[in-house]
């Protein structure tokens, strides 16, 4: 159930690259949700230790910890948080069953934006 109490779900992007951070951002805001970012999996876990997260859409390919391993961590420690991987890439990520929706980069803004909702409850 999303965190209502600002009347809107709270989203955390990670994404070690800058443009696509804002830009995942600004299409979320403007979808009607309160965003968060994020540039590392370690700067996300302490976010989500620290403030009530609804959903979580993460970059695959980060150096250090990938999306996927950072999907596994979200929920051994906030089992019910969404998460949603992202890729460049048109395949499933190996080691990925932790997140709960993957998307390709390819597949755009709108398809984002329907598949949070979904999540969301929406």
């Amino acid at each position: 159930m999303p965190n209502m109490i600002k009347g809107k779900p709270l989203i955390l992007c990670v994404d070690d690259e800058e443009n696509p951070l804002v830009l995942r951002k600004l299409v979320l805001e403007k979808a009607g949700y309160d965003v968060i970012t994020a540039r590392s999996a370690r700067e996300a876990l302490g976010m989500l230790s620290s403030q009530p997260i609804d959903l979580v859409i993460s970059d695959h390919l980060m150096p250090g910890t990938t999306g996927a391993e950072l999907a596994r961590q979200i929920k051994a420690q906030h089992p019910l948080v969404p998460v949603v991987l992202i890729s460049g890439l048109n395949e499933v990520p190996p080691g990925s069953s932790d997140a709960d929706v993957f998307l390709s980069k390819l597949e755009g803004p709108d398809h984002l934006c329907r598949k949070v909702a979904v999540l969301l409850g929406q």
